[in-house]
């Protein structure tokens, strides 16, 4: 259940956000702006419940259940070469990766809400298109949102490491 935030604790978190990101998109703060970013997920659906993050583009070290922005490889039409996406990372490399009808599951565990090929329709494709059963190669991650019509790697496969961004952490 989510809480709802005090227009207080907003704006003691607001304000100060917003001071950083003056400096950084006033030009005094390009050392901030080599390291920190603002990211909004283009995606209709909210599939992390969150639209605006706040990324260190300086942390790209890869761990389960993380929140990382990358940038998108193979998702035309919907979304051109190089939109950034973010999503939770699910599988590391030599993870075991299963994706069918019931779901995803990664080494043996399902992957929460990740609930069948609910978009294969909406591609105008089979779902047989992307079943598999795989093995993540050194320097590829299994990407997932949390909601059914999350386009994810269900759909576009593997993030190569060279198309991560930084680890994003949601604001709201």
């Amino acid at each position: 259940m989510k809480r709802k935030m005090s227009r207080g604790r907003f704006l003691a978190f607001a304000l100060p956000l917003a001071s950083l990101m003056a400096l950084v998109v006033g030009g005094g703060g390009s050392a901030l702006a080599a390291r920190y970013s603002i990211g909004i997920d283009p995606q209709q659906s909210r599939c992390l419940g969150y639209r605006v993050f706040f990324i260190d583009k300086t942390d790209k070290k890869p761990e389960r259940g993380a929140i990382f922005t990358f940038r998108a490889r193979g998702t035309e039409p919907y979304f051109p070469n190089d939109t950034l996406l973010t999503k939770m990372i699910d599988g590391l490399p030599g993870d075991r990766v299963q994706v069918g009808h019931d779901g995803v599951s990664v080494n043996g565990f399902k992957v929460p809400t990740a609930d069948g090929l609910y978009l294969a329709a909406t591609l105008n494709k089979p779902e047989s298109r992307y079943t598999r059963d795989e093995y993540l190669d050194s320097g590829k991650y299994w990407f997932s949102g949390r909601t059914k019509d999350s386009f994810d790697s269900r759909y576009w496969g593997v993030v190569d490491e060279s198309q991560v961004v930084g680890r994003a952490y949601p604001l709201w």
